[in-house]
């Protein structure tokens, strides 16, 4: 595992959704389905106002939870969330298997 610097959001993976309060974790659970969504379309999402909006995706940007990308000359938010790399299986195993 590598060590966050102090510029770098932490990495996140999904299970940390558990620990974060309801609005922020309804926000990312959307974001994952929509895979990414404008400023205006998470505004709308949550039927805040555009600052308190601001200060939630801000802080889940310092976070690590989110991430502003430019797609087609569009500020957009997408989840930052690792997935679980999965276990290799020896080839030892593989070759038992096959015989």
């Amino acid at each position: 595992m590598t060590s966050d610097s102090p510029q770098s959001p932490p990495t996140r993976s999904i299970s940390d959704l558990l620990f974060l309060p309801e609005t922020e974790r309804s926000l990312i659970n959307w974001l994952l389905r929509q895979h990414s969504a404008t400023f205006l379309e998470i505004v709308a999402h949550l039927s805040q106002t555009p600052e308190a909006t601001q200060r939630l995706v801000d802080d889940l940007i310092a976070d690590g939870f989110v991430r502003a990308i430019e797609k087609k000359g569009e500020l957009c938010y997408q989840p930052r969330l690792i997935t679980r790399v999965g276990r290799q299986v020896p080839s030892k195993i593989w070759d038992a298997l096959e015989d």
